[in-house]
């Protein structure tokens, strides 16, 4: 049975027996659902080495990550510098680290940074002056030498050392080669180095140098402007020009063999530069030359890679997934093949330098709007090389399982299935809605989610956002409120579990179809959705909408040939359980099941209709024309369980006899409906 905790960021998580993804990667092959998509157990490999961390370091931590959040929130961080050398002999860092900041409070006096108890802090230092500090509760708080009003400046260096612990800052080996890496997210930067360490204060720039074995190459975010020859040791001196939050701010060290690519916008170009272990060194060539391309197909749909002026690229580290890190994902040595087999994860990874690097969730509560917009990247891109039905078989693999634990908003843990998968699907069904107005369509157009994506990342370029930011943007583009979608999705749990049925008219044209759709999910509300229903008639086919907000209810529509067949949401583009209720006769009814039945044939006096109810209850037997409309209600009243008869004159609500032609019986019982076909002719 897995354990259950609190989580400290809100809501409880579920402990998976995850802590073997960092070895069991490496030897175990991924389930897929075709050598194309991955099936869950394989795109677990995402989220469970991030989770297992994730729960290492909560219950390291003395204190829950936001205990000290209000106080943090007094200043805003402006720059990092981060100078350090790392020893991978002992496993240790040592350096210093400078913030730079600004008050955001009238007489701000302390400031408080994340920094494990176990690393020491040699001093620290306000404005260049000695202050006071105090280190306990992996929280460094400092005595501002003289308090900072709203909008000053101010100025902290701590200088520290020690041997990190639970592997944000990881020393592992390749081939017998060190090989030094960090993975922070959501909240590990502060077991190597001193910061605010929460998303929602992004750094507007940041400075790494790290000192290393001169036989290593050092890797982190930017550009690197200088490397400098020590003797024993070389500093490599990396530069991020764009803003940049904790979690991502890397560092990858060992033997790296390396080459540039080029990916072409317009009349320029802009480096990616890979850095490989050296003994899967063409595998990796292979393995990663398709970035270039899934750049310029993301781009299409997001806007220009949004850290255009500097690079991207990959390191290889010894995790069993990957991260994305600003401008130079960590990529997992596992993934390294040599025959695209992880394509997808090279996608989604570069799909979070737009949603998690230039657009980064201001909670982890929001964490979806990171992690579900790089699931969906990896169906755009199939959509890119593969075309519409690619698009289609992955999007179907995201729901491998066929059911999602908690909500996507707050999760029960925040790296896991509902968040990255569920999240994917959350954007393939707005990517219909958004594109309702141009009419129900086989396969709907990215533009309209184009549009969409645009603005919200203008909106929060560089910056954070959370689930309702991205909710106001959706609004402007669909014309009107919609809480109706994102309630029952995003803060909600499960989904719709569909019971459907037709009936159609044999007399035209034009010929009546009825589409009766009920809801039946009983661990969630009402789904307010719009659903495509195709109509095959023997002339072709029409797509039609019905737009769903009841738990049960009827929809009219008229075609202009005999109809052979309906399709309830025939392109998949709702997330939902689905069956299909046969419309025939009843022949075998089981005792004490609701039913209706009436003569099969043309009738032309009175009607006999007969219907069951299993319990007693209200009961509703109504007859209704080709176009919806009632013409006559029968019974509507408290029934006793069994079988009960009514005779219809063919007479409409006002006692007049109706036209000729095709009606539906409809019986609406405590316990379902029930639908049937009536051709009356005179």
């Amino acid at each position: 049975m897995p354990r259950t905790f609190r989580n400290t960021l809100g809501g409880t998580f579920v402990v998976l027996a995850c802590l073997a993804a960092f070895s069991a990667a490496a030897g175990a092959r991924p389930v897929y659902l075709d050598d194309r998509h991955p099936g869950d157990d394989a795109r677990s490999i995402l989220w469970e080495p991030k989770q297992a961390a994730f729960e290492k370091l909560q219950a390291a931590l003395a204190l829950p990550p936001t205990a000290a959040r209000d106080t943090q929130d007094d200043f805003d961080v402006h720059y990092y510098d981060i100078d350090i050398e790392i020893d991978e002999g002992p496993e240790t860092v040592a350096g210093s680290v400078v913030m730079r900041a600004t008050s955001t409070i009238e007489g701000l006096s302390t400031v408080i940074l994340d920094l494990y108890d176990n690393m020491t802090v040699d001093s620290v230092a306000h404005d260049g002056a000695p202050a006071s500090y105090t280190h306990s509760s992996d929280l460094v708080t400092v005595t501002l030498n003289s308090a900072v009003n709203t909008g000053g400046d101010l100025e902290i260096e701590i200088v520290y050392h020690g041997a990190p612990v639970d592997d944000a800052l990881n020393f592992s080996t390749h081939d017998g080669t060190p090989i030094i890496s960090s993975l922070s997210e959501p909240i590990g930067a502060r077991q190597w180095w001193p910061c605010k360490d929460t998303p929602a204060d992004k750094a507007d720039s940041a400075r790494i140098a790290l000192t290393v074995d001169d036989a290593y190459i050092a890797v982190s975010n930017g550009m690197l402007i200088s490397e400098v020859d020590n003797g024993a040791t070389k500093t490599y001196t990396w530069f991020e020009s764009y803003p940049i939050t904790t979690y991502l701010i890397s560092v990858a060290i060992t033997n790296y063999s390396s080459w540039t690519d080029y990916y072409t916008y317009g009349r320029d170009i802009m480096p990616i530069e890979n850095y490989v272990y050296p003994e899967h060194y063409s595998n990796a060539v292979e393995d990663l030359n398709i970035t270039a391309e899934a750049i310029g197909a993301l781009a299409e749909v997001f806007g220009e890679y949004p850290f255009i002026d500097e690079r991207y690229g990959h390191a290889i580290f010894p995790w069993g997934g990957a991260m994305e890190h600003q401008t130079c994902t960590s990529y997992g040595r596992v993934l390294i093949r040599g025959d695209h087999y992880y394509d997808w994860i090279l996608v989604h990874e570069l799909g979070h330098q737009w949603w998690g690097d230039w657009v980064t969730c201001e909670t982890w509560d929001d964490i979806w709007l990171n992690e579900g917009f790089a699931s969906y990247s990896e169906a755009l891109w199939f959509e890119h090389v593969g075309g519409e039905s690619e698009y289609d078989d992955y999007v179907e693999s995201y729901d491998a399982y066929g059911y999602f634990d908690g909500p996507i908003y707050d999760p029960w843990s925040t790296f896991n299935r509902t968040v990255y998968d569920k999240g994917a699907l959350v954007l393939h069904m707005l990517r219909r809605i958004v594109e309702l107005d141009g009419g129900p369509q086989d396969h709907y157009p990215v533009d309209g989610l184009v549009a969409v994506m645009a603005d919200y990342g203008a909106a929060h370029s560089y910056g954070t956002a959370v689930t309702a930011d991205l909710q106001t943007v959706f609004e402007a583009h669909y014309g009107s409120g919609m809480d109706w979608f994102f309630q029952p999705w995003i803060y909600g749990e499960n989904r719709p579990d569909y019971r459907w049925s037709w009936l159609a008219s044999d007399q035209g044209p034009p010929y009546g179809v009825m589409v009766h759709v009920e809801q039946v999910q009983s661990n969630a509300g009402l789904f307010t959705m719009p659903i495509d229903i195709k109509i095959h008639t023997t002339a072709g086919d029409l797509l039609v909408v019905a737009w769903n907000d009841q738990l049960s209810q009827d929809f009219f529509f008229d075609v202009d040939a005999a109809v052979t067949d309906v399709s309830f949401d025939p392109g998949n583009w709702i997330l939902k359980y689905v069956t299909e209720i046969s419309t025939g006769a009843q022949e075998d009814v089981a005792p004490g099941a609701l039913s209706l039945s009436a003569p099969a044939g043309v009738i032309g006096g009175d009607v006999r209709l007969v219907f069951s109810v299993p319990t007693t209850g209200h009961v509703e037997l109504a007859v209704f024309d080709i176009a919806g409309r009632r013409v006559t209600t029968l019974t509507d009243g408290v029934a006793p369980s069994g079988t009960h008869e009514v005779v219809w004159n063919g007479s409409g609500s006002d006692g007049a006899p109706i036209a000729s032609g095709v009606y539906f019986a409809r019986l609406v019982a405590d316990s379902g409906t029930a639908s049937r076909k009536l051709l009356l002719v005179r």
